[in-house]
C-alpha cells in the first residue's frame, strides 16, 4: 500500500501545480496583516470546500482549522509489523498573516497592498497546506488515509503576542498526538528540507523603553534632565551590559531598530522612545534575560535624571523541535522525495510562535528550500524584494501530505512542563 500511497501523492501534488501557484499568487498580491486575514481565510475556506472537506473558522475571526479522517473502510489498516505504525492524530500549521512592508517585486503578482508584502512567505505556507487538503481528501477517498488529521490555518503570526496563543486557547491542538509546520528558507535549495533536533528558532522578545524629563535648552544641559544623552547609552551600552551579565553561551542578542526622540537641534527633548528585539538561544538565557533587562536600563539613565519605562512583551520560546518528530519528518521527505531531499541546518535567532504548539503537542519544524539551485545569493525573508521557486510548493505538499497520511511513532508523557502547559514527546518505535 506504500508504493501506492507515494505515487498517488506524486501525481496528485503535480497535478495541483498550475492551480497552487495561481493561489499562492492570488494570495500574494493581496496579503493582510494579522488578525485580519479575512480574504486569505475566505479563499482557503472555498478551496478546502471544493475538495469536499468541511473547514471550521476560528471565532476570532481569521484563520480557521479542517479535521480530515480516514474512512472506517480504508485500506491502510494493516499491523505495525507489517510496516505500518499505529494511526495518530496529526497536525499541520500553517500562518496566513504578511508583514508591514512595501512590496519592491517587478512581478505581475507583486503585492496590490500599499505597505504589506508576504515577505516572510506565509503565501507559500498557506497554499502548501491548502495543498495538502486537497491531496488528504483524495486519499480518504481511495482508502489510503491512515491518520486523522487536523489542518490549522493561524493567524498573526507576525504580530506581538502572536496567534498561536489564540489558536491553543479555541482548543485547536485538543486531541494531538503530533504536530509539524513548514517555513520557507531561502538558504536551502527547492527541492530540500532543513531539519534540526532541538532548537531550531530562538526566544524572541519585542521591547519599547520610553525615557521622560524636563526639557530644557542645549545651553544649560545641567539643569535638566539629557533624554537624548540617555538614550545613546541605553543603545550603546545595554548590549555590552547584557554580554557580560549573562551566560555567553546563551546566545543573547539585544539590536535596536527605532529611536525617535526630539524636534530642534536647539532643545533638549522631554519624551523619547526606543524599540528593538532581543533574541536568546536558551529558554534558560531568555527567562534570565527578561529579568535582568529592567535593572540594566535603570542603572543606566540613573546619572542622567531620566526617567525611564520598559515595555516588554510577552516574548516567544525558542522553537524546539523532538527527536522522533525530526526523525518523521525525515523518514516521509525521504520516502517521498528521494535521496538527498533532507540537509541539516543550524539554530537561528528568528523568532516564531509555532513554538507555543511545541510546547503542548510533540512535533517539528522544518524549513522548505525556495532557493533555484545554483543561485548563490537570493533574498533573505523580511526583505522587501523577497519571492521563491515555485517548485517549492509541489515538495513542500508531497512531504506533509505523507508524513501525515500514515503511521506515527508511539506519544509518552514528558516529565517537564512548557510555558504555557504541559508536552507529550514522541518515541521512535
Amino acid at each position: 500500500m506504500i508504493p501506492q500511497l507515494q505515487q498517488q501523492i506524486r501525481d496528485a501534488a503535480s497535478g495541483l501545480h498550475d492551480e497552487l501557484v495561481s493561489f499562492r499568487r492570488d494570495v500574494h498580491a493581496h496579503p493582510e496583516a494579522g488578525f485580519n486575514e479575512r480574504r486569505t481565510t475566505a479563499r482557503v475556506k472555498e478551496r478546502l470546500e471544493r475538495a469536499g472537506l468541511q473547514p471550521r473558522p476560528l471565532r476570532m475571526g481569521t484563520g480557521l482549522v479542517c479535521d480530515i479522517t480516514p474512512r472506517p473502510d480504508g485500506g491502510l489498516h494493516g499491523p505495525a509489523e507489517d510496516g505500518l505504525r499505529r494511526p495518530s492524530r496529526v497536525g499541520l500549521r500553517a500562518d496566513i498573516d504578511a508583514l508591514p512592508i512595501t512590496d519592491t517585486k517587478d512581478v505581475p503578482y507583486a503585492s496590490t497592498v500599499p505597505g504589506l508584502t508576504h515577505a516572510c512567505g506565509h503565501d507559500v505556507h498557506t497554499t502548501v497546506l491548502v495543498g495538502v487538503g486537497i491531496v488528504l481528501a483524495r486519499l480518504r477517498e481511495r482508502g489510503l488515509l491512515r491518520n486523522s488529521v487536523r489542518l490549522i490555518f493561524q493567524p498573526a503570526e507576525e504580530v506581538s503576542p502572536g496567534g498561536a496563543p489564540e489558536v491553543i486557547a479555541e482548543g485547536a491542538l485538543d486531541g494531538l498526538d503530533e504536530i509539524y509546520a513548514l517555513h520557507c528558507d531561502p538558504r536551502t535549495d527547492v527541492g530540500q528540507l532543513a531539519l534540526k533536533k532541538g532548537p531550531i528558532t530562538s526566544a524572541a522578545d519585542r521591547l519599547r523603553v520610553t525615557f521622560r524629563g524636563p526639557g530644557g535648552h542645549t545651553s544649560r544641559p545641567h539643569t535638566t534632565a539629557d533624554v537624548l544623552t540617555a538614550i545613546g547609552t541605553v543603545i550603546t551600552q545595554t548590549p555590552l551590559v547584557l554580554s557580560r551579565r549573562l551566560d555567553p553561551r546563551n546566545g543573547t542578542s539585544l539590536i535596536w531598530g527605532h529611536v525617535q526622540a526630539g524636534t530642534a537641534p536647539n532643545a533638549i527633548p522631554r519624551h523619547g522612545v526606543l524599540t528593538g528585539t532581543m533574541r536568546t538561544l536558551t529558554v534558560e538565557g531568555w527567562q534570565q534575560a527578561r529579568v535582568l533587562l529592567p535593572e540594566v536600563l535603570e542603572h543606566l539613565v540613573a546619572p542622567f535624571g531620566v526617567a525611564v519605562e520598559l515595555d516588554l512583551d510577552e516574548g516567544l520560546p525558542p522553537t524546539i523541535n523532538h527527536p522522533a518528530g525530526v526523525d518523521r519528518f525525515i523518514d516521509a521527505a525521504q520516502s517521498q522525495l528521494g535521496p538527498g531531499s533532507v540537509t541539516r541546518t543550524q539554530q537561528s535567532l528568528g523568532g516564531e510562535d509555532f513554538a507555543w504548539m511545541l510546547q503542548r503537542v510533540p512535533g517539528a519544524l522544518a524549513r522548505l528550500g525556495v532557493r533555484t539551485p545554483g543561485m548563490a545569493d537570493w533574498p533573505d525573508i523580511h526583505r522587501a524584494g523577497f519571492d521563491v521557486d515555485e517548485r517549492c510548493i509541489a515538495v513542500g505538499v508531497q512531504a506533509l501530505s505523507r508524513l501525515a497520511a500514515v503511521g506515527s511513532a508511539r506519544v509518552e508523557p514528558r516529565a517537564e512542563a512548557g510555558a504555557r502547559g504541559g508536552s507529550r514527546a514522541l518515541v521512535a518505535d
